[in-house]
């Protein structure tokens, strides 16, 4: 079982992970997330869109200085960068990117129209608690999200807006 999730990641990253030079999504937790979810990524300001969804390949959670030293050539991320960013942290958590799907952008002013009072996420929005709002949004995806993103659901989003 898998779950899907708007993600919001500032653009040098996100279309890092984009061009594959990076290849972990680094948090300082899991936020709950596990191998096979889906994230829908929001790119921050300036660029404030959704270009692409990822599937998670595995979350991995180790000593701050390991994961560096093992990931960072994966990692898209200065050491002083990333130093700055764990500061005070005993732990770092790597989303592995796996499966990637780039979209056509949709713009944060499309995201409102289509779901109404939509602000973009300071950490991260679970879809499957409130599916009914994303709804919209989600059936314009260019690529849809996999079916096993919302197995509580026994809908397409692809009809949704045929």
């Amino acid at each position: 079982m898998s779950s899907a999730v708007i993600l919001s990641i500032k653009p040098i990253y996100a279309n890092q992970i984009l061009a594959r030079t990076k290849t972990i999504e680094l948090r300082k937790s899991s936020m709950g997330l596990s191998a096979r979810d889906v994230v829908l990524v929001y790119s921050s300001a300036p660029e404030q869109q959704v270009s692409f969804w990822f599937r998670i390949k595995k979350v991995e959670e180790l000593p701050v200085a390991q994961m560096w030293s093992r990931y960072e050539n994966q990692l898209g991320i200065s050491r002083e960068e990333y130093d700055t960013y764990f500061a005070g942290s005993d732990t770092a958590t790597a989303l592995h990117v796996g499966e990637l799907h780039r979209l056509k952008p949709i713009p944060l002013v499309d995201i409102q129209r289509e779901v109404q009072g939509f602000v973009p996420p300071q950490g991260l929005i679970w879809l499957r608690e409130d599916f009914g709002r994303y709804r919209n949004m989600l059936a314009t995806l260019s690529e849809p999200l996999p079916d096993d993103a919302f197995p509580q659901l026994s809908l397409d989003l692809r009809v949704a807006n045929p």
